[in-house]
């Protein structure tokens, strides 16, 4: 058992001489890369946010950036305070890109803007991380784009999916030493050629257009009636006409009969059913 121990804290000893330099002078705390491929900008956007400790004053450092980088913000500061933007001045040095970055202020966001793609639909992306200064525990996220295919991260990572089913894929780094380089590359097809905001867009004016066609079915829809037999009507108006017809002919005879049996068609006198001459006129009934 105590040779056993003894391994224990000779181990714990080599670990702790081989990840103290990377965090020990460390002034960077939560530190996350977000990677954007093709996500509302026709090429890579990259975030990069974390604290930085202010005990001495600031702190200065060089951030290498790819080659083909356009553009690099810095805004520092939280959204309680009058937080600052500035564009940065991107130096070439041995073939390299660099920035200089005066954290001055807690937390901090960098912005980073390249384009490596071209006309193949077939995108290879590759994002360096090298600092002048050394880093403790942080984590990239590579944003996978819903146009994409055959998506592909050289490096292991966990997915997560967030509330539009973009899935990110996530990878912990125990630190970086300062000065010392890791490259995340990755690889997917883009049909389309399409952006994922490009894509969403799409599909909600699709939906729109579903739901516009749903609406105008429901209010073009026949209403169901009660079907009558055309016979039955027919046959209800040919009775009412047999009765009708019928009481109309019965009163006629009644009126014929008064007519000829009462009273004297010359001179209006009333008779009995047994008269064969007026007794006023003499006329023959």
């Amino acid at each position: 058992m105590k040779i056993l121990t003894k391994m224990q804290k000779y181990l714990f000893s080599i670990f702790i001489l081989l990840y103290s330099p990377i965090t020990a002078g460390s002034k960077i705390s939560d530190l996350n890369v977000y990677i954007y491929p093709e996500y509302y900008y026709s090429g890579i956007m990259v975030e990069i946010n974390g604290k930085v400790d202010l005990s001495d004053d600031h702190l200065s450092m060089e951030m290498l950036v790819p080659t083909m980088t356009d553009s690099v913000f810095f805004v520092s500061g939280s959204s309680n305070d009058e937080s600052e933007v500035k564009a940065l001045d991107i130096k070439d040095e041995n073939s390299m890109r660099w920035v200089h970055l005066d954290l001055n202020k807690s937390p901090f966001r960098i912005f980073v803007f390249y384009n490596p793609l071209n006309s193949s639909i077939r995108r290879d992306i590759q994002y360096p991380l090298q600092f002048s200064t050394s880093l403790g525990e942080f984590h990239v996220f590579v944003q996978e784009p819903l146009i994409s295919t055959n998506f592909y991260i050289d490096l292991e990572s966990t997915s997560n999916k967030d509330q539009h089913n973009i899935v990110f894929h996530q990878i912990h780094f125990q630190g970086l030493k300062e000065m010392s380089k890791e490259v995340i590359n990755l690889t997917y097809d883009n049909l389309s050629g399409k952006t994922t905001m490009q894509y969403l867009q799409d599909r909600l004016t699709e939906n729109s257009i579903d739901n516009d066609k749903v609406t105008q079915l429901k209010n073009n829809k026949i209403p169901k009636r009660h079907r009558i037999p055309l016979w039955e009507p027919f046959a209800v108006l040919g009775i009412l006409s047999v009765l009708v017809g019928g009481l109309f002919i019965k009163n006629n005879q009644n009126m014929n009969y008064n007519n000829n049996k009462s009273f004297c068609s010359k001179c209006g006198n009333k008779l009995d059913n047994s008269d064969k001459y007026c007794s006023t006129c003499g006329s023959k009934i």
